[in-house]
């Protein structure tokens, strides 16, 4: 673990300001209080402080290796006591033959501002000060080290989610797009093989994107337009599409894919259960940063829906709360004959 004054700039000057009020304080009492004359006060109050600004660093290195949760409180205690006194005997003994030895020829009648057991008393509480201010520093480390261990272990399951979800996705594309091709290699061979090299083509981009980063929504429009153009083989005429969108919504971000399932379901429900043509919309704008999309479809409100697993739907409200950790992004409204899907996506 760093030394926080030695490795932090910041930690150093907290350090160096501390001593000089300390150093300013007691020559303050010495000089206006005891009055003494200027410079022995200032002298005084120097040799007092000098080891201190050695010994205070040095503390960190018992407090780095005496943790209470480690070696126990009585341990501990006693570490601290037999460190508190060598520290304080090293301490004012310094001042003292600091004092004596440079000083007592300049400076006449030169002794220390307070009696002998005060300086005890200043010494053991400084200690007990810097230490703690140490323990503080460790813990407060130790618990941002936690909090961001904690993320990476949410971004990993968030990571891990996700790609449980786009697991799920591929393969509902692919068993859809496969049905489709089955069901036109008997009677139209060469539409299949077209089909085949379009699905080949849209599963390269499927596969290639990550689930969890953002893609922009042209490029995003431009699969799914493959995948209807692979669905049109199927169902010609009867499947309609009406993009509407201007040039700024296309450079803004969406997650990758996940328009796809609304598609699959618009094919599913709409156009594959219905004679007549189906026509699927899609709107899009922007209002305040937030892209809005609008993809709707009629539908045979008399035909039986085939039963599905709600895979589609389910997918994106998972991934739209996993990604801007809001739940209100996607709604549904299902009026007469036309199944509208809203969804929001923030590009903050």
């Amino acid at each position: 673990m760093k030394h926080p004054i030695f490795d932090n700039k910041f930690g150093l000057v907290c350090y160096l300001v501390n001593l000089a009020i300390f150093f300013f304080l007691l020559f303050f009492i010495g000089w206006y209080f005891d009055e003494r004359n200027f410079l022995v006060a200032l002298v005084n109050s120097a040799c007092f402080i000098f080891p201190l600004l050695i010994l205070g660093a040095c503390f960190w290195y018992v407090v780095k290796y005496t943790i209470i949760e480690q070696i126990g409180i009585g341990s501990f205690l006693l570490h601290h006591v037999l460190a508190a006194i060598v520290s304080i005997g090293i301490w004012l003994s310094s001042a003292y033959h600091i004092r004596t030895l440079f000083f007592d020829d300049q400076v006449k009648n030169l002794d220390y501002i307070l009696p002998f057991h005060w300086q005890l008393v200043i010494a053991f509480f400084t200690y007990v000060q810097i230490v703690i201010v140490y323990y503080l520093v460790i813990y407060y480390r130790n618990f941002k080290e936690k909090l961001e261990h904690e993320s990476e272990l949410k971004d990993l399951v968030k990571e891990a989610e996700l790609s449980a979800l786009k697991s799920q996705i591929n393969p509902h594309f692919l068993f859809n797009s496969l049905n489709s091709v089955s069901s036109l290699m008997m009677t139209r061979p060469d539409e299949s093989r077209n089909m085949v090299v379009k699905l080949s083509t849209f599963l390269r981009y499927s596969l290639a994107q990550n689930v969890r980063e953002l893609n922009s929504l042209q490029n995003e429009i431009d699969n799914v337009r493959l995948y209807l153009e692979i669905e049109k083989i199927r169902f010609g005429d009867r499947l309609q599409l009406d993009f509407d969108f201007s040039t700024t919504c296309e450079k803004l971000k969406i997650p990758n894919l996940i328009l796809q399932p609304l598609y699959e379901n618009a094919i599913k429900y709409g156009v594959h259960e219905s004679i007549e043509p189906v026509t699927i919309k899609t709107i899009c704008k922007v209002e305040k940063q937030i892209l809005k999309i609008e993809i709707c479809n009629n539908y045979d409100s008399d035909s039986v829906p085939p039963k599905g697993n709600g895979i589609g739907l389910k997918n994106i409200q998972e991934r739209l709360y996993l990604i801007y950790n809001r739940n209100d992004l996607l709604s549904i409204k299902n009026k007469g004959n036309q199944f509208t899907v809203y969804l929001e996506f923030p590009q903050k």
